[in-house]
């Protein structure tokens, strides 16, 4: 017998603890395309199980603090019908959505309203949750998994830890994190306190999910790797602690999850990609709700209609002339604050830095805030050297500016969403596709 299938004998003799999240669901959306398989993954704010010692050593608060569970992440994970890929949708939690008219835990009728996408699941638990992505996503969702902390950490630990990499130091006292720049290798406990830190990034929420879809790639990589899938003991063990971990809807029996983990056994990092919901913007004051996230509506809805159809990500193309040719010790960059969030700019300038800019001086103010779409400001004597700033600030508007001179200026709106690294090549006569925007694989090097 193969070390898989030794694994999988092991795994099946368990039993996963069950959730009906589907329960009193109606007017549902039609399913998605024939042969795919979508699931609602949510990470909650369980604590059951865990000792004062446990919730001390995580900092995920007291049980007298903390009743009942929260969804604390939400994922759409979309198989697609020839199982050769996997799209993994972050839905932040403070997107503001419509919550469906529901009945409370007390049996009082609750009208439709507008609240962020988490209070769903607190209201009215696994089925208000699947009610609420459903309707704002028109997706229609085929199974429920949920995690909680104290699963988290198992899952982790059961692959021997994963590496992360952050461009600056990373310190919230509150989630118990402390990790150096670059690249860290971490356990279950510090994986824990790097997906739900709050305080480290400026674009609080959203930065959370960029982190999150890093570590889930990393995750992905170390399960897939060799140490683990041709590993007999490594193999039960990871499956073992997925088992004690997860809450699962009846429909998803163990041998339906066996028959998908065979299908997806030949599958590779670059397959799994992981996208964001297009946020138009992250900081919509909204009244009692607070801070929300207000998605892009025509952007968002384009996405999910090729997840229900089954159509993968259209790719890019991306001229090989308008590729970068100066690297980014070459380029100065002056960051400004246009957006208004405090820290921003300067966590924006510590990225740069860190991507191999030159760095003018500290992060200013802009001389008026609350602007949306990031503008990258150069002198047209500098066509190339903006080229590689844009490569490093997806989605920015540029804007030639004759006799600024050679440091080229950011000007940061709330659509600013991180940087990311640039590969310089040499100018080339022929187009290549250079991938999707705004999307990772569990290939991806996070500190390439």
């Amino acid at each position: 017998m193969s070390a898989s299938g030794y694994a999988l004998v092991s795994w099946s003799s368990r039993s996963v603890e069950r959730v009906d999240a589907f329960a009193g669901l109606a007017d549902r959306p039609a399913p998605n395309a024939p042969g795919t398989t979508t699931f609602l993954l949510v990470g909650s704010d369980g604590r059951a199980g865990m000792s004062g010692a446990d919730r001390r050593r995580l900092h995920v608060g007291s049980a007298a603090s903390v009743t009942g569970r929260r969804a604390d992440t939400m994922l759409l994970v979309h198989v697609s019908a020839r199982r050769g890929r996997v799209e993994v949708v972050s839905l932040p939690r403070d997107s503001y959505v419509t919550i469906p008219a529901h009945v409370s835990t007390d049996g009082t009728s609750v009208p439709e309203r507008r609240n962020k996408l988490n209070a769903a699941y607190a209201f009215g638990g696994p089925p208000l949750a699947v009610a609420t992505v459903e309707r704002t996503t028109g997706v229609h969702v085929d199974h429920y998994l949920e995690v909680d902390f104290l699963g988290f950490v198992r899952l982790v630990d059961a692959v021997g830890g994963v590496d992360v990499c952050t461009p600056v130091p990373m310190r919230d006292r509150k989630a118990g994190l402390r990790l150096p720049s670059g690249t860290s290798h971490v356990d279950g406990e510090t994986g824990l306190a790097f997906v739900r830190a709050r305080s480290v990034d400026a674009r609080a929420d959203l930065g959370r999910v960029e982190r999150q879809q890093q570590f889930l790639a990393a995750m992905a990589q170390r399960v897939m790797s060799s140490d683990v899938l041709l590993d007999p003991r490594a193999l039960v063990r990871f499956l073992e602690a997925a088992l004690s971990a997860v809450r699962a809807d009846p429909g998803l029996s163990e041998s339906r999850l066996i028959e998908l983990g065979t299908d997806l056994r030949h599958i590779s990092g670059g397959d799994i990609r992981f996208r964001t919901v297009p946020v138009a913007n992250p900081s919509f004051r909204a009244g009692a709700a607070g801070a929300v996230a207000l998605w892009d509506r025509p952007a968002a809805t384009e996405m999910f209609a090729a997840m229900r159809t089954d159509v993968p990500p259209a790719p890019v193309r991306t001229p090989a002339h308008r590729r970068p040719t100066v690297p980014t010790a070459q380029v100065r960059v002056q960051v400004y604050n246009g957006d208004g969030t405090r820290g921003l700019g300067t966590s924006a300038s510590a990225e740069l830095a860190h991507r191999g800019f030159e760095i003018a001086g500290p992060a200013q103010d802009w001389r008026r805030t609350g602007l949306s779409r990031t503008t990258i400001r150069y002198d047209s004597r500098y066509t190339e050297s903006v080229k590689t700033l844009a490569a490093a600030v997806p989605g920015s508007r540029l804007v030639a500016v004759d006799g600024l001179g050679r440091t080229l200026q950011v000007v940061l709106g709330s659509s600013f969403g991180g940087t990311r690294a640039v590969r310089v090549r040499a100018p080339s006569a022929t187009s290549s596709l250079s991938g999707v925007e705004g999307q990772r694989t569990a290939a991806a090097q996070p500190c390439a």
